[in-house]
């Protein structure tokens, strides 16, 4: 499993089809750090349409640019479903103004567990699945 080490994020594939992305410890996610983030996911679904879990364990600061980028509202995307990870007050409040004021297209999930969020995801890995082989 290649890890993609980027400026503002860790991201990689896991063996089961899963996209995941951890914000990297102080850093402060802008635009450019959210493209380049992007970019990496999509190539990392080779054109296919995979869930992506989002850790902020480490989120610092994330700018309204940045969370605009994210939303996939604007843009063509290969992820299917958001599940963010979050282990603080901080972190419930930057996911539920992502949820509200950004409105993804896409299903969009906070989780405390990481277990119940892969678990979740996991359906729409098996949904991307099924409607290939229709």
């Amino acid at each position: 499993m290649k890890k993609h080490d980027l400026h503002g994020f860790v991201t990689y594939r896991l063996p089961e089809g899963i996209i995941r992305t951890e914000a990297k410890p102080g850093v402060d996610i802008v635009l450019g750090y959210a493209i380049e983030n992007s970019l990496i996911v999509n190539e990392l679904c080779r054109g296919r349409k995979h869930p992506l879990l989002i850790d902020l364990k480490h989120l610092k600061s994330i700018t309204p640019q940045a969370r605009a980028y994210f939303s996939a509202r604007d843009r063509e995307t290969d992820i299917n479903a958001f599940a963010f990870l979050i282990h603080s007050t901080f972190q419930r409040m930057v996911g539920n103004i992502f949820i509200q004021f950004n409105n993804p297209p896409i299903p969009t999930r906070l989780f405390t567990d990481e277990a119940a969020a892969l678990a979740w995801l996991r359906g729409y890995t098996q949904a991307a699945r099924k409607a290939m082989a229709s």
